[in-house]
C-alpha cells in the first residue's frame, strides 16, 4: 500500500454532512477528559449496506485519470474488506465506535510515530462509543449516514495504518506524506486538532497549548 495514496484527504458525500455535524463540537467533548476505565458502553452497531459507498466515492475524487481511479477503487475496497475481516473478525454488524477508535489511533500513531497497544485501543473504543453515542449528530443520523461514516472510518483507518507502517521503512519523505494525510482526515471527520491530541494509559485527550489558552482567558476577562 503506497503512502502516496494517503496524501490527499477526501470525504465521501454520504458521510460529509454527518462528519461536519460531529466535527463542530466533537473536540469540545474530547476536552472533557480521558475515558473512564469503568465505562461500559454498548457498541454503536449498524448493518452493512447492500453496496458500500465510501470506496466508490473516494475513488471518484482520486487525482489522476481513469486507470488511477480504478486502481484506487480496488485499494479502498481492499481496505474495507481488510477491516471487516481482520479487525471485526467477520462479525455480521459494523461497529462505528470501534472503527472510529481504529481510525483516530492510526492517525495518532502516524503523527507521533508510536505503536498502539491492544489495551489502549480497547480503552479508546469505549471512549469513542461514549462520545459518539451522546452526540446529537449521531442521534439524528439515519442508518445510511451511520453506515457511510463507518465505511469512511474503516477505509481511511486501514489506509493510514498500513501506509504508516510502510512509511517507517521508506524514510522521512514517506512519513511526512502520511502525516499530512492523517492531519487532514482528523480535521475533516472529527474536527480534531491533530497536534493537540495525546494518548496515554487513560485514553485519548485533546489539550490546548498553555499560551493560547492563557490568551483566550485573558481575552475573555477583558470582554
Amino acid at each position: 500500500m503506497s503512502p502516496d495514496t494517503a496524501s490527499s484527504p477526501y470525504t465521501p458525500a454520504r458521510a460529509t454532512a454527518l462528519a461536519e455535524r460531529l466535527a463542530a463540537t466533537f473536540g469540545e467533548l474530547l476536552m472533557g477528559g480521558p475515558a473512564d476505565a469503568a465505562d461500559d458502553v454498548a457498541p454503536l452497531t449498524v448493518m452493512p449496506a447492500a453496496q458500500a459507498t465510501a470506496p466508490q466515492q473516494l475513488a471518484a475524487a482520486h487525482p489522476g485519470g481513469l486507470a488511477a481511479r480504478k486502481e484506487a477503487l480496488a485499494l479502498y475496497r481492499r481496505c474495507l474488506a481488510h477491516y471487516r475481516q481482520r479487525m471485526q473478525a467477520g462479525q455480521p454488524e459494523d461497529d462505528v465506535g470501534a472503527a472510529a477508535a481504529y481510525f483516530v489511533l492510526a492517525c495518532v500513531a502516524a503523527l507521533q510515530q508510536i505503536d498502539v497497544s491492544p489495551a489502549q485501543l480497547a480503552l479508546v473504543e469505549r471512549q469513542m462509543r461514549r462520545l459518539l453515542g451522546q452526540h446529537p449528530a449521531w442521534r439524528q443520523a439515519d442508518a445510511a449516514e451511520r453506515q457511510a461514516l463507518f465505511e469512511q472510518f474503516a477505509v481511511l483507518g486501514v489506509l493510514v495504518g498500513e501506509s504508516q507502517h510502510e512509511a517507517r521503512r521508506q524514510g522521512p519523505a514517506a512519513r511526512a506524506n502520511v502525516q499530512r494525510a492523517a492531519r487532514g482526515y482528523l480535521r475533516q471527520l472529527l474536527g480534531l486538532q491533530p497536534d493537540h491530541l495525546q494518548l496515554g494509559d487513560h485514553g485519548l485527550v485533546l489539550r490546548l497549548p498553555v499560551q493560547p489558552l492563557a490568551d483566550a482567558l485573558k481575552d475573555a476577562g477583558a470582554a
